[in-house]
């Protein structure tokens, strides 16, 4: 919000002219009271009105006017001006912003005035939309209490509900600068005037095209102290395109007049562009290429180059036509042996010049590469590649150098300087070896004392895969309802998995099962199992050179969920000094045997007598004696209980 710092139309209303303490901004067809002096912490106002020409005062708001205390219904009332106000009050959150709003009159002032919406957040304005055009209407504000009681405190005013505009603002000035538009104006200072409601002002800008638009977001705020000027500037417009500028004043209603007298301005490219940089040459056999890194300006035109025997000069310039902005490049033809000085000079469309770039020298000696080296051979050792290489047949070589990389066309040196030797072990970046199964393209090139390179001899090499993959996680199996083991895990994260591999033990004398699965299979359901039987469940990861991960292990005891059926009779007698337990035989497919228990009431707790089952259809109790009761269950091998017998008691 451009001005707020220097802006006091708000206080002059509230301290220095002799204004009301109202405000009233009649439009078409209502009225915008303005409270310049807010109430009391927590009050609010009331509004009556009455036509002029005579009546009785008609209270006009339901309940007071009053701030809005909750952050959140004070960010949601604000909507699209909760940025504005945000920014204005230097806050980074909706509490803070209502905080300083409120202790802040200046700024709520100059707030309440550009956006309705702050005005209403701060209990300042209250709009009456049920005014009649062209009447002529009574106001007065009772300022009331925290309790929302009317108090003695009021204002009053008078108002003709017409829309008058704001009146067209002077003629900006303007001053061209390169991509760049000053603006700069003078609006009379506030009086305090009932019609003066002007708060700032808008610019517009139209191009060759006629097609204008709106550079102002928010209005450039109005300032009242004597002399001042109002500035905006346009960061945007070309270099030497006319453009029209125009202002619209916005007074407090919104309201946006008709627009100044134009300006007619072209802004004007004075800044030469940047001095070339990054200069480098390469020499040849009398031939020396000059390049440097491409000009940044979005305007550069081209180069000169211009070159000397000594760094200080003289320079004569080499090109007789300027070199292409885009082929920052110069080939110069010159005696071998000496040394040589270059610098470039950037120019742009409107004919700026660079100063010159630092010099270069350059020496063009013996540009000529030697023979390549003979019979290169590499040979994979463990992790490393161990290189060989029969000499170049050239005389001047001062070494090799020697590449490696996935493919012919993604080579890599990997010395920083030539090697004199015949031969190199290649341990890998880091000196701890290459990837284990990693397929590479070698070469070896020589190198000579002006470090002239011969082109490249290759040879392909395989690094032995004896790394296992990693283990597949998440591993888990599951009895599914006494029906069959699911099976499941998570992938390898090593790259070259092929396969999984499954095995099962079991009980002994149970044949090991092995199964191969698929790189993207993920679970496997197991129906070959069979009840109370538990199973040891081993899982690896298999990659394509054959190594297998460490396994992964779980186990589970298959077993069956649903009980036999209960024995349906059962009897108790006393046989000498001991019981006979008697009852019907069960059929059930996987029945185990039978738990028989005692209590000594019929509904009382049973205690089990045989700690394992028993596959009788008889049991003795020799503790046992008249008055006690006895209960048969039937066990299945998966260890599900099924209901009592019927209960049979002990008679003497």
């Amino acid at each position: 919000m451009r001005g707020l710092a220097v802006i006091i139309l708000a206080s002059r209303l509230a301290a220095q002219t002799p204004v009301p303490a109202l405000r009233l901004v009649p439009t078409h067809d209502s009225v915008l009271v303005f409270v310049v002096n807010p109430p009391a912490a927590r009050g609010g106002f009331v509004v009556y009105r009455r036509p002029v020409a005579g009546g009785t005062w008609q209270q006009r708001t339901g309940t007071p006017v009053a701030p809005i205390r909750d952050p959140s219904a004070a960010a949601g009332r604000l909507g699209a001006d909760l940025p504005l106000a945000m920014r204005a009050a230097r806050a980074t959150d909706a509490p803070e912003m209502l905080r300083r709003l409120s202790s802040d009159p200046f700024a709520a002032g100059v707030l309440s005035y550009l956006s309705r919406n702050v005005a209403v957040v701060l209990g300042r304005l209250f709009a009456d939309t049920a005014a009649s055009p062209g009447a002529q209407y009574d106001y007065r504000v009772v300022f009331t209490n925290a309790a929302g009681t009317e108090t003695n405190v009021t204002a009053t005013g008078t108002v003709r509900v017409v829309d008058v505009p704001p009146a067209a603002p002077p003629s900006p000035a303007a001053r061209a600068a390169d991509h760049e538009i000053d603006l700069s104006w003078h609006y009379p200072a506030f009086t305090g005037a009932a019609g003066d409601l002007v708060v700032g002002f808008h610019v517009y800008r139209s191009g060759p095209d006629g097609h204008g638009r709106r550079l102002t977001a928010t209005p450039v705020l109005r300032n009242d102290a004597a002399g001042a000027r109002l500035e905006f500037r346009d960061h945007e417009p070309a270099n030497g395109v006319p453009y029209k500028y125009t202002l619209t004043a916005v007074d407090i209603a919104g309201r946006e007049g008709p627009p100044s007298q134009p300006v007619v301005v072209r802004a004007q490219d004075i800044t030469p562009p940047a001095i070339p940089t990054d200069l480098a040459v390469r020499n040849g056999d009398g031939v020396v290429t000059v390049t440097w890194r491409l000009s940044p300006e979005a305007d550069a035109a081209g180069y000169h180059i211009e070159r000397a025997t000594g760094l200080s000069g003289p320079y004569t310039r080499l090109d007789k036509t300027a070199i292409r902005v885009v082929q920052p490049i110069w080939t110069d033809t010159v005696p071998g042996g000496h040394q040589y000085f270059y610098r470039v000079i950037a120019f742009d469309s409107s004919g700026n010049a660079s100063k010159p770039s630092n010099p270069i020298a350059a020496f063009p000696p013996d540009y000529t590469p030697p023979g390549p080296p003979v019979s290169v051979r590499a040979v994979g050792v463990g992790h490393r590649i161990a290189f060989s290489w029969a000499a170049s047949p050239s005389r001047d070589v001062r070494g090799y150098f020697l590449y490696r990389g996935p493919s012919a066309e993604q080579l890599a040196r990997i010395v920083s300087r030539p090697v004199s030797a015949l031969q190199f072990t290649d341990s890998g970046p880091t000196g701890a070896g290459l990837n284990p199964g990693g397929s590479y393209v070698v070469a070896v090139s020589a190198v000579d004392s002006a470090f002239n390179e011969s082109p490249k001899v290759q040879a392909h090499v395989r690094i032995a895969d004896d790394r296992p993959p990693t283990a597949p996680s998440a591993f888990r199996v599951e009895n599914v309802r006494g029906r069959y083991v699911a099976v499941s895990w998570a992938g390898s994260s090593a790259l070259d998995v092929q396969r999984y591999v499954l095995t099962r033990t079991g009980a002994a004398g149970q044949r090991p099962l092995e199964r191969a699965f698929a790189r993207d299979v993920r679970s496997w359901t197991d129906t070959s199992v069979v009840h109370a039987v538990t199973y040891v469940y081993r899982l690896t990861a298999v990659d394509s050179a054959g190594n297998a991960s460490p396994p992964v292990v779980d186990s589970v005891r298959f077993r069956d969920f649903t009980p036999p059926p209960a024995p349906r009779a059962s009897s108790a007698r006393l046989v000498g000094k001991t019981v006979e337990v008697r009852w019907e035989r069960v059929v059930a497919q996987e029945l185990g045997g039978y738990y028989v228990y005692r209590s000594t009431l019929p509904t009382g707790v049973y205690q089990r007598l045989t700690p394992t089952p028993i596959a009788v259809l008889t049991y003795t109790d020799s503790s046992g004696h008249a008055g006690l009761f006895y209960r048969v269950r039937a066990v299945d091998r998966s260890g599900n209980e099924s209901a009592p017998s019927p209960t049979a008691g002990v008679t003497p």
